[in-house]
This record gives C-alpha cells, structure tokens and sequence, in this order.
C-alpha cells in the first residue's frame, strides 16, 4: 500500500485524508504546536484491504507530508534556530548559546 491509494486534500486549516474504495478517513487540524492534531478517524472498515491501524499510519505519513510541503511543521533543526533567534542577546550577562546553563 502506497499513497497513491489515498487523497489527501487541505481544507483551510485541516488536512483530510480518505482510502479509495474504503470508508477510511482521518482528519488532522493545524495548530500552534509544531505538529498536526488528530481531529477525527473515520469509521472502521471490515472489508478493507487493510486494517484501521495501517490505514492510520498511511493517513499519519500522508498528512504529514502534505503539512510540511505546507510549512506547517518545522524541522527539529528549524524551530531550535527560530528559538535560538528569539532569545535577546544584548547586556552584560548575555549568553552566547541561550540553551546552555553557567
């Protein structure tokens, strides 16, 4: 099973993810957390191919991506550099790596 089985549309601030000839769905919300929040996961689907939890885990990777082509989600990398940067670094006491203690 690959994504090309599932359609992954962005609805505003919700990714919603459906299984082609299943009733599986999954929907993902942005928010202001650096990853998705689960909104909702469709109905169970006997007669699937596959079983929910496999289904969950394609939905999870598709939703995902598409957030991160998106910028949605950063990088590990990219939100220490953003804190990093946040962090003023003037006066006598300044530190030069603010993630660091004395």
């Amino acid at each position: 099973m690959t994504h090309s089985n599932l359609t992954v549309e962005v609805q505003g601030t919700h990714i919603l993810v459906v299984l082609r000839g299943t009733c599986f769905r999954a929907k993902y919300r942005k928010q202001d957390a650096p990853w998705l929040a689960t909104e909702e996961y469709g109905p169970d689907d006997p007669g699937a191919m596959i079983s929910l939890s496999e289904f969950r885990k394609l939905a999870w990777a598709a939703a995902d991506d598409t957030a991160r082509q998106l910028g949605w989600i950063k990088s590990c990398n990219e939100l220490h550099d953003a804190a990093k940067a946040a962090v003023p670094r003037h006066g006598p006491n300044a530190r030069s790596d603010p993630f660091t203690t004395r």
